[in-house]
């Protein structure tokens, strides 16, 4: 079978739409299944061409070595740097430091690029999918738009795919998660599209949720009443990294513990995030995240970047007058992201049977044995989070439970209990 059925089988569909934008057949579809919108493809039009599956990024990532396991997720760099935006609504609005967002406002601005692919809505009760903004768009109100701050859900780029197809000689800027930077980069190869044609800036992501979230937080917040829309981290409440925001259908806006939106995750996320190691978007031209480096942090936000490539480095120095700008170094932002621990993802995968190394070129130093026991546990809970239409109540009362801060007393006895059996023994 040569079509995306076979990355739905697996469990390995991201939702990402590449596939459906290269199509040449306009044979696959999405359909809404256990929280995720899932890629079929109509077998009485589809020729098993291959296109899908060649761009889809739920199969396996070849890395090139780099040294140890870490290095090799966290890719090459040319040059990093601590950053934010000069112009303070802009940083204020963003979920970070607006670096992204400037650095698009000022590529669009000077003609270098002719859009740039974006979101545009914080509502999350359909399928989220980028559009395209012009320079105009940006005159008109880049400021007010709902382009800026992080969506934390799978975003589909099928409308990216098939302009890039009817507009061949388009200069385009394409934002995304990491799988969807692969998978944009594949489509590029596949159509034979001249890559100097666009900047690919990759955002560092440590996976996303599913769409169930969006029932979970309007049954847990708002007693099942509607929500028109959430921004996963705002600063308004206090500065960054920031609280959620809810904005209810009926009501005024109120905000949510950071912790909340963290330990809803472990339920509410797309299988093929637990196999995912590349954080810090390693085929990006740009990387950008929250800094976490400890250097040149702020209540205002800033962003951590990594300058991948020589375009990378071209659309670094457009934007330069319009950014603050810190050096720092490569292994500090690393570091700072927690990249040794994210590895534990790839021994994950390895315990696929079923899969091709999803991970490949990557150095195991540990046994994928030893995180048998916690990826079962990951996926117990992914499978709860998966069917939470269906079963809500006992999905909360899992999380409830997984969450809850054992009783002071029961943790004596039990330090008690272990200590008497070492003595026994």
């Amino acid at each position: 079978m040569k079509n995306i059925s076979v990355t739905v089988e697996k469990g390995l569909c991201i939702s990402c739409g590449v596939c459906r934008g290269i199509c040449p057949k306009n044979c696959i579809s999405f359909r809404r299944e256990q929280g995720m919108y899932l890629a079929s493809a109509d077998s009485s039009e589809c020729t098993e061409c291959g296109l899908c599956q060649a761009v889809c990024p739920g199969f396996t990532h070849v890395y090139e070595p780099c040294g140890g396991a870490a290095e090799t997720v966290s890719g090459s760099a040319q040059k990093c740097f601590n950053a934010w935006s000069k112009d303070g609504h802009l940083r204020h609005i963003s979920a970070s430091g607006g670096v992204i967002s400037t650095i698009v406002r000022v590529l669009l601005d000077s003609g270098e690029y002719d859009g740039a692919f974006c979101l545009d809505t914080y509502d999350y009760s359909a399928q989220l999918k980028t559009r395209l903004y012009s320079a105009k768009d940006i005159e008109e109100g880049w400021g007010t738009s709902n382009a800026p701050k992080s969506r934390y859900l799978p975003v589909s780029h099928e409308n990216a795919v098939m302009y890039m197809r009817e507009n061949r000689a388009a200069r385009l800027i394409f934002v995304g998660t990491s799988c969807a930077i692969r998978a944009l980069r594949a489509a590029v190869s596949k159509l034979r599209l001249e890559p100097e044609q666009y900047l690919f800036i990759g955002l560092f992501c440590d996976k996303v949720f599913n769409y169930n979230v969006w029932s979970y937080f309007e049954d847990k917040y708002l007693n099942g009443a509607p929500l028109k829309a959430v921004h996963f981290k705002n600063k308004e409440s206090g500065g960054w990294p920031g609280d959620m925001k809810f904005y209810p259908n009926d009501g005024e806006p109120f905000y949510v513990p950071l912790s909340d939106r963290a330990r809803a995750k472990a339920y509410f996320m797309p299988e093929r995030c637990l196999y995912c190691v590349d954080k810090l978007n390693v085929t990006a031209d740009i990387s950008v995240g929250d800094n976490y480096t400890g250097i040149d942090e702020s209540e205002l936000g800033s962003n951590s970047v990594i300058i991948r490539t020589d375009k990378g480095m071209g659309a670094w120095a457009s934007a330069a007058e319009k950014l603050e700008r810190r050096a720092v170094s490569f292994e500090d932002i690393s570091r700072a992201q927690a990249i040794d621990l994210r590895l534990k993802n790839m021994y994950f995968g390895d315990l696929r049977t079923d899969c091709d190394d999803l991970n490949c070129g990557v150095p195991r130093e540990k046994n994928a044995a030893d995180f048998e026991s916690e990826w079962k546990t990951s996926i117990k809970r992914l499978r709860s989070g998966a069917v939470y239409a269906e079963k809500p109540d006992a999905v909360k009362k899992q999380i409830y439970k997984d969450n809850k801060k054992p009783c002071i007393v029961k943790r004596a006895l039990k330090k008690i209990f272990r200590y008497a059996k070492r003595l026994l023994k």
